[in-house]
């Protein structure tokens, strides 16, 4: 009877450090999963800082762009002001000199008939030579528009299926998060078999 005491006591030593093992082992294992999901998080989390960040810089770049052809425009228009005030001042000295020598044949309602056609005549070559580059840069804003739309609707399909493969993902990591309790308890239950027929 002793000796079936002394048994007894013996088993009961060994199942403590089992149970202790066995704790140490399921941590083991919550902690590991834990940390995987922890990891997927931040990794998904960066990728939609980087998406943000690709959306944000784009659109930067575009409405730096229509900025840039918007000072453009002003720089060319001041230039034309500019260069329409010297022309008139010009023709302004030109007939003030002509008049004082009095050398010119035509009347002054041929010269202001002159003027206007000289205008209407500038202003039509200039519509001309700007259509093309009106044009070249409607076609500029379409892209850059068509581009941004396109970037968003892309990071936002992206995201879309990556949130729909998400309850997959997480389905799969619980199922190898139980299997992996489930291997770790055969072989607590493998050992303690072994020790029990030793």
């Amino acid at each position: 009877m002793a000796q079936k005491k002394n048994e007894a006591a013996a088993v009961k030593e060994k199942e403590l450090p089992l149970v202790e093992e066995s704790e140490a082992l399921g941590s083991f294992v919550n902690t590991f999963w834990d940390q995987y999901e922890q990891s997927q998080e931040r990794a998904e989390k960066a990728r939609e800082n980087r998406e943000d960040a690709y959306i944000n810089a784009l659109k930067e770049v575009i409405k730096f762009n229509k900025q840039y052809r918007k000072s453009i425009a002003k720089l060319y228009d001041q230039s034309k002001k500019t260069n329409n005030e010297m022309t008139t001042e010009l023709l302004h000295q030109i007939n003030s000199r002509k008049e004082a020598i009095k050398e010119v044949a035509v009347t002054n309602n041929d010269r202001e008939d002159f003027k206007a056609q000289l205008k209407e005549v500038t202003g039509q070559l200039e519509k001309l030579a700007l259509t093309p580059i009106k044009s070249f840069i409607y076609v500029v804003d379409q892209l850059e528009d068509n581009l941004e739309k396109s970037a968003e609707a892309s990071v936002a399909y992206a995201r879309e299926r990556r949130n729909a493969w998400l309850q997959v993902r997480k389905d799969y990591v619980k199922l190898a998060r139980n299997t992996h309790f489930n291997l770790v308890e055969r072989g607590k239950n493998s050992f303690r078999e072994l020790v029990k027929t030793q």
